[in-house]
């Protein structure tokens, strides 16, 4: 099999070309999370004052732009496995771009609906092709690279305060407009930096040197080390893993439309809520740090264990905080904020972790699926929880429940690591002697 043409492998004394990888899905991360999860709160409030329909019709257009993304994952997955992270990231790119530019001109709710479903697609995207990218050029460094590289979507809520300064001064129509032209000067580029994985240039995870090479540098031998995706459906280990997930993204979901609003309805200022958006989201880098470090370190279900709990716990003080009881919200900051930041992380440890290299887009898709229904849903079930239940706060201490279930079935069904074949045999995998290339 010939190498891919128009690389150039580096030498051993440069940067080992999966960090430049790292670096571009970093970038991504932290711009587009910043204004699709942390910023969109804040345009709630003015959208239902400046157009009444139009913020009636936030919460359905959610779910729809949720269960579709959802619908899509798994396809942009098996996509990314044949074709690479270009096209995967730079088409959501171009996508969610028009997303945002829509939502800056929309009169009518339909207009939100589209809107909201094409800006969507950045996430999805995100962790479809970067995410997935990562994990493939990375071995016994991979929960590090995984967590550098998920430290953007939390370095994301700096940007919520320059974000409300810019939407007071030009409106929110224009920051929206802005957001577009932004993600198309300077996300759409960090798409081409992407690749899919070393053995396609001749390289091997970490930048270990390459053994078994022929003459043209080509790399011998067996494709990406793993399980197929047909064999990985058929594993309980695998759909656990989903119910896993779908407990405990519960909670963002809710906070991505909720936050700013509950707040303000308990008391605090507009300002400080979107402080609180900031100041959560920044947190979150303790967790991925942390979590990255636990995932090469340890056996992940542990990792997994304490950061279900810190969530569990921190989701709780969220729904009792109040300006008059400040310690609930520094609570919310100091546990659930490392805990969901850690669960990013542990993910796609855990998936590469019992299901190898071979086909982890596909698998990374389908389990996106389980989290999209978990996050389109819960802003639903936090109003009716508001309506129905004595208020909001019951919601969120549903949602604590859910993560505290979570990490109660980590400790009754999670195998030990090692790559778990169909009838569940649990196999620690040995160190693969060569990864071939895929052309």
């Amino acid at each position: 099999m010939q190498q891919r043409s128009g690389f150039r492998v580096l030498s051993p004394t440069s940067i080992f070309y999966g960090w430049w990888i790292v670096l571009a899905a970093f970038m991504v991360a932290f711009i587009y999370s910043g204004f699709f999860f942390y910023d969109f709160t804040l345009f709630v409030t003015p959208i239902r004052e400046d157009i009444p329909d139009v913020g009636a019709a936030i919460e359905p257009a959610f779910i729809v732009a949720t269960v579709l993304g959802a619908v899509v994952s798994p396809l942009l997955g098996g996509f990314f496995d044949k074709s690479g992270p270009k096209p995967v990231v730079g088409g959501g790119m171009l996508l969610g771009a028009a997303g945002f530019a829509i939502m800056g001109v929309m009169t009518e709710p339909w207009h939100l609906y589209i809107g909201l479903t094409l800006a969507g697609l950045g996430p999805i995207v995100f962790f479809a092709g970067g995410v997935s990218a990562v994990v493939n050029w990375f071995d016994r460094m991979r929960g590090r690279a995984v967590g550098i590289t998920v430290v953007g979507l939390g370095a994301g809520g700096i940007l919520t305060r320059p974000s409300l300064y810019v939407m007071e001064a030009i409106g929110w129509r224009d920051s929206f407009l802005l957001m577009a032209a932004i993600i198309i000067i300077v996300l759409l580029p960090m798409a081409f930096v992407l690749r899919r994985s070393p053995e396609d240039y001749g390289m091997r995870p970490d930048g270990d040197e390459v053994e078994g090479a022929d003459a043209s540098g080509a790399l011998q031998g067996p494709i990406l080390y793993g399980l197929p995706f047909t064999q990985i459906l058929r594993t309980p280990t695998f759909w656990f893993l989903s119910l896993l997930m779908f407990l405990s993204f519960w909670p963002i979901g809710a906070l991505q439309i909720h936050q700013a609003p509950f707040m303000e309805d308990a008391g605090y200022s507009r300002l400080a809520a979107a402080d609180a958006v900031g100041a959560m989201a920044l947190i979150t880098i303790v967790g991925r740090i942390g979590g990255g470090w636990l995932a090469d370190k340890m056996d992940p279900r542990r990792g997994t264990v304490i950061a279900t709990l810190l969530q569990a716990i921190g989701i709780a003080a969220f729904a009792l905080s109040r300006p008059e009881a400040n310690w609930y919200l520094i609570l919310f900051f100091v546990a659930f904020s490392p805990g969901f930041g850690a669960i990013i992380v542990l993910q796609p440890a855990l998936l590469a972790t019992y299901f190898g290299r071979r086909a982890f887009g596909a698998a990374q898709g389908f389990l996106w699926t389980m989290v999209a229904m978990a996050v389109s849903v819960s802003p639903y079930v936090a109003t009716l929880s508001d309506e129905y239940l004595g208020g909001m706060q019951n919601g969120f201490l549903m949602f604590a429940a859910f993560s505290l279930l979570a990490m109660i079935l980590v400790f009754v069904v999670l195998p030990r690591p090692g790559i778990v074949r169909p009838r569940g045999r649990v196999i620690i995998p040995p160190e693969p002697e060569s990864s071939g290339t895929r052309r």
